[in-house]
């Protein structure tokens, strides 16, 4: 049976199968409403025992569990209409003359559960030769036992709307959709040796289990967040017993990135990855000092900043530093003496001197946050009390002890220690602007919460993905090594930073996490167009990087002479665009962003819709994405639009330039209005 023959099947086999799913939750609803009805009008009847209740509630349950398979049931089988299966792998037995077919999937198709499926989910044993092995000897561990053989045939598929793109038949799975697309359109053996060479390097990453810390400096275009997503699925499907996609984090650039991901990745089916960002999780530990401002209003602001900016920059920059870390540092211990004023306690029957109290304080409880060791010192009381009298303790009575060793603190309250601490560094004493925390002071005061408080530790995460390392400092990483103590993947370039002075992480990282941190260089790069790549090197003077010989248009400037003009321009530029499955307008700032989309909005017909994409957007609109640069950091569009690019005249715009350039994977245009 030819691949078209195939296809056909199973996609005749899906709606076949979401046809009976349908029909079986269409009978559950009525049986689910017939219980109900039948529970309410006997109630009454019911024995007074109450088995007949508790077995017709189970009954009930049971039934209600059922129709929410189905419902999950039905969710996956439509998924897989777009793309039945993305792979398929022939493997011998040993013993066998003739290979066996497997293809894999989001999840199960058969027509009959005894029968063998159609398509295998990507998690089932079998799937393993197609993740584990090249073409060759292989072997997997089925429920009888270690099965060996020979896999003769690997092939890998792009299928759209049940519709086969194309089909890739190599040696080694080539995980980028990129390089899959180059190669199965281009099968000359010099270009197929590259292709191997990327997918290799890749693979050490992806199939990493050795290093707990993988740290990944890669160019742009070198396929890292792909590489990523896909060490994930890995990582899944080897740990699926000890690792769920719950149990991933990722801490992304910015919200649109979680919905950006769900379509690299169709491997992880209907499961989730958390997704947020840090800037997020700062806001929420810190909400009831105020509210903060994010990175994007730190963006802002620096990208109209006049000649006083640079000044203010530094010290911004200053306060993310170890140096700043260990001042912070040297302020807290500081406090361990200047903040207490210890006195005799009396509550009831219970008493403890002055001496005592400090004894606890300096000694037995060294080793707790500041800020913490009274309540150790309270609960050392209660057990002590609790023991005595043989009696637990009641709770308002614990907490009125808490409170009372509580006020023997000068002052509980981070915001105005922080703001003690910048008084006394002789810095700027106001950490609010507008009624709103200072972005630059966010993880300094954080910071400070976590050294005088137990920095909480989130144990549910167990692998966190870090992408765009380039843009966290030293400070947050430090307070990342505290908040996390899971493996972790992190992944960037130091080119493509949002700061005028670039910052190589992978320099610091061991300092941070110690001796834990591998480090892995990925130094080709293959997503965009040969042409795309050098105009973007040649922005930032760029000369290291090594490009895959994919060719397309090569990037224009158009000038012209008005704004006007220019607008008509780019909207006649975007209508000629049509093939694109993704189109991206990148402006320097969320202003020109919300101005083009307005003027794109009116000269654009409505089959062609323009979505304005801001810092509070959560997913993808249809048709053009105009947002700004900042906004596009992590994620690739088939073609890209720069306009008024005579506004990049700084060293940060030129840098937002490069961003805004390498987000073009086959078609780049930039505009200029002559001044």
């Amino acid at each position: 049976m030819n691949e078209e023959a195939y296809l056909d099947l199973v996609m005749d086999a899906l709606h076949q199968k979401i046809k009976e799913i349908n029909t079986k939750i269409a009978g559950n609803e009525k049986d689910i409403e017939s219980m109900h009805d039948y529970f309410w009008e006997n109630y009454t009847e019911f024995d007074e025992y109450g088995y007949e209740i508790y077995d017709n509630s189970n009954a009930l349950k049971s039934r209600m569990k059922e129709q929410d398979d189905y419902a999950k049931m039905r969710i996956r089988y439509e998924k897989m209409l777009d793309a039945p299966y993305f792979g398929r792998v022939d493997f011998c037995y040993e013993g066998e003359d003739e290979p066996e077919t497997y293809y894999i999937g989001i999840a199960n198709l058969a027509k009959k559960r005894a029968e063998n499926p159609y398509v295998f989910d990507w998690r089932a044993p079998v799937s393993g030769l197609f993740y584990d092995y090249d073409k060759g000897a292989a072997q997997f561990t089925a429920p009888s036992g270690v099965l060996t053989g020979e896999i003769t045939k690997k092939k890998q598929y792009k299928i759209r709307y049940g519709k086969i793109i194309y089909i890739l038949e190599n040696d080694m799975n080539i995980d980028d959709e990129i390089l899959q697309q180059t190669l199965s359109e281009h099968a000359d053996a010099s270009l197929k040796s590259i292709v191997t060479t990327i997918q290799k390097e890749q693979n050490s990453i992806i199939r990493d289990t050795t290093h707990r810390i993988l740290a990944v400096q890669g160019c742009a275009g070198s396929g890292k967040t792909s590489v990523a997503l896909h060490r994930i699925a890995y990582l899944l499907y080897h740990n699926r017993k000890n690792l769920s996609a719950a149990q991933v984090l990722i801490l992304s650039p910015n919200s649109i990135f979680a919905d950006y991901i769900s379509r690299i990745l169709p491997e992880l089916g209907e499961e989730n990855i958390c997704e947020m960002t840090l800037d997020d999780f700062a806001y929420r530990e810190l909400r009831s000092y105020g509210e903060a401002e994010d990175r994007y209003d730190e963006i802002e602001k620096r990208l109209h900043m006049d000649s006083m900016g640079d000044f203010l920059t530094e010290e911004a920059d200053a306060k993310q530093t170890k140096e700043y870390v260990e001042e912070l540092n040297a302020f807290a211990l500081s406090l361990e003496w200047e903040l207490m004023n210890f006195k005799d306690f009396h509550y009831k029957k219970m008493e403890m001197k002055e001496s005592e109290i400090s004894d606890l304080f300096y000694e037995k409880f060294a080793d707790v946050p500041i800020l913490s060791r009274m309540e150790k010192i309270g609960e050392y009381l209660i057990d002590a009390e609790e023991t005595l009298r043989n009696k637990n303790m009641e709770d308002d009575q614990k907490q009125e002890i808490f409170d009372r060793l509580n006020r023997m603190y000068e002052t509980r309250n981070i915001l105005k220690l922080y703001l003690r601490f910048l008084s006394e560094s002789n810095r700027d004493g106001f950490c609010i602007r507008n009624g709103m925390i200072r972005y630059e002071d966010v993880y300094p005061l954080l910071y400070l919460k976590y050294t005088l408080l137990e920095a909480p530790k989130r144990r549910e995460v167990k692998h966190l993905v870090i992408d765009e390392m380039q843009d966290y400092s030293y400070l947050q990483y430090v307070l990342l090594s505290r908040i996390f103590h899971c493996p972790m993947t992190i992944l960037g370039d130091k080119v493509q930073t949002m700061a005028e002075n670039r910052q190589d992480v992978l320099t610091f990282l061991p300092k941070i996490f110690g001796k834990e941190v591998h480090r892995v260089y990925l130094n080709k790069s293959y997503r965009s167009t040969s042409e795309i790549t050098e105009f973007a090197s040649r922005l930032l003077q760029e000369e290291n990087v090594q490009t895959v010989e994919r060719h397309g248009e090569l990037p224009q400037t158009i000038s012209c002479y008005s704004t006007e003009e220019m607008y008509e321009t780019l909207a006649e530029d975007i209508k000629g665009r049509e093939d694109a499955e993704t189109i991206a307008v990148l402006c320097l700032d969320a202003a020109d962003a919300k101005k083009t989309a307005e003027q794109l909005q009116a000269k654009l017909p409505e089959d062609i819709p323009v979505t304005l994409l801001t810092k509070d957007s959560m997913k993808f609109g249809r048709g053009i994405s105009v947002m700004p640069f900042y906004l596009a950091k992590g994620l690739e569009f088939d073609a890209v639009f720069i306009p008024e690019t005579e506004k990049y005249v700084t060293s940060l715009h030129k840098q937002a330039l490069y961003i805004d350039a390498t987000r073009a994977l086959h078609f780049l245009r930039l505009y200029e209005v002559q001044i």
